[in-house]
């Protein structure tokens, strides 16, 4: 074979093997370009989805500004019309106690007292007629729920009749307010209202607890609300004296033929502190008006940052005829909180609250299987989170310890309790 048809067989030979090895290459080649394509799909889809799900979110956002916005066109409309303010607030929670209590009750529980279980905390309905040029206002507060329920169950509408006790409707105020013609800055109150006693409150549209359950104290050491008259002086911008007497401790009609003297005086120096000191002293027991008690409350709110306010409060209370172990003596009561409430920022807000309660006579948690008393303790952050205007999330975990075994655990007494909450608030 001559040289140059040699090299030709080569030539034919080496195209060959090219081509085979091209063609061997494409499917490699082909799944490559599958693979890219596939994946720049998915995140173009990827893309596509967070789109609609923003146009969601904002559209979300939209219709509850909407509502937002034709409630208080809604209001402002009757508001002007009546010639009053019209507010209210709903708000629902979710309880978790750890210790599974058979009783399902949760122990020492004020507005909370049923475990593992969603509730209507509270439905509310506020109107106020309060005019600068005007004299003479008014304010009825009517509240719906288990705060209804558990406010009236210790409200004594009647010396006859407890129905009234007995169901989730309660008119927690309704009370006229007169500006006294003179110079001195006086402002009468009477009807029913709320007390002036205690760092927590009875939630209004406007003023929230900062924790979802309430402390000891507010539960069983002070009143909820007195019937009767207050004069409230303002003598500067530092001292505020408020004094009255009303029924007593939660009675409209007065269950004895005693009247108890309530007042409190405001100090604030400034901006950054001040001080409210109340007191309470009268006959309180059924068909009694012989044995006294008497109450003194402080609480004083300090604010070191625009971020941090610090707030504490102090009780101690004395009853003639209380002790539950001989009730011919006199039964005494001490309690104590501390809070810390951070503004993280303008929507999240963090609180915790530390207290004691020492009922060293049995009179205020009236545990028959503990005469001698108990002192409880308990410790409470509280996570809140505003989502929209006039909408607020609170998350929370309360643990609570008591110098003896009264707390429910599967069927068994235990000295402590946990409990799991989360709540929201619409107020408008």
């Amino acid at each position: 074979m001559r040289g140059s048809d040699v090299s030709k067989v080569w030539g034919a030979l080496a195209v060959g093997a090219v081509g085979a090895m091209c063609l061997s290459a494409l499917p490699v080649y082909a799944e490559g370009k599958e693979a890219e394509l596939e994946k720049r799909v998915r995140a173009l889809e990827q893309r596509l989805q967070a789109r609609e799900q923003a146009g969601q979110e904002r559209g979300l956002s939209q219709r509850v500004g909407q509502l937002e916005r034709e409630v208080q066109g809604v209001r402002e409309k009757v508001s002007a019309s009546l010639g009053i303010d019209i507010h209210g607030f709903v708000a629902g929670s979710y309880n978790y106690n750890i210790n599974s209590p058979d009783s399902k009750a949760n122990g020492l529980a004020v507005f909370h007292p049923d475990a593992n279980s969603f509730q209507l905390d509270q439905a509310n309905l506020y109107l106020q007629r309060q005019k600068e040029k005007e004299p003479v206002g008014f304010v009825v507060n009517l509240d719906f729920g288990k705060v209804a329920e558990v406010v009236g169950g210790v409200t004594n509408w009647s010396n006859s009749n407890t129905a009234e006790r007995q169901n989730s409707i309660e008119l927690r105020e309704a009370y006229l307010t007169y500006q006294l013609p003179i110079d001195l800055d006086i402002k009468l109150t009477a009807g029913k209202f709320v007390t002036k006693h205690g760092a927590e409150i009875i939630e209004s549209w406007d003023n929230h607890n900062y924790n979802i359950t309430r402390s000891f104290n507010f539960g069983f050491g002070i009143p909820f609300t007195h019937t009767g008259l207050m004069a409230t002086t303002k003598f500067n911008d530092v001292l505020v004296l408020d004094l009255g007497i009303v029924n007593g401790w939660d009675n409209v009609v007065d269950n004895n033929d005693g009247k108890s003297v309530h007042g409190g005086l405001s100090i604030a120096p400034s901006e950054l502190f001040n001080v409210y000191i109340a007191g309470i002293y009268g006959p309180e027991q059924n068909n009694n008006g012989h044995s006294r008690r008497g109450l003194t409350t402080i609480v004083a709110t300090l604010k070191p940052h625009e971020q941090i306010t610090l707030m504490g409060e102090l009780t101690y209370g004395s009853e003639e005829d209380a002790k539950l172990s001989d009730p011919s003596k006199t039964a005494e009561w001490y309690g104590g909180a501390g809070y810390v409430i951070t503004q993280l920022t303008d929507d999240l807000q963090f609180a915790l609250r530390g207290e004691v309660f020492d009922d060293t006579d049995g009179s205020r948690f009236a545990i028959a299987s503990v005469p001698n008393g108990v002192t409880a303790w308990a410790v409470t952050p509280t996570l809140a989170y505003r989502l929209t205007e006039g909408l607020l999330w609170r998350a929370e975990y309360r643990h609570d310890n008591a110098s003896a075994k009264i707390f429910d655990h599967n069927g068994n007494l235990n000295r402590g309790q946990d409990q799991i909450l989360t709540q929201l608030i619409y107020s408008f």
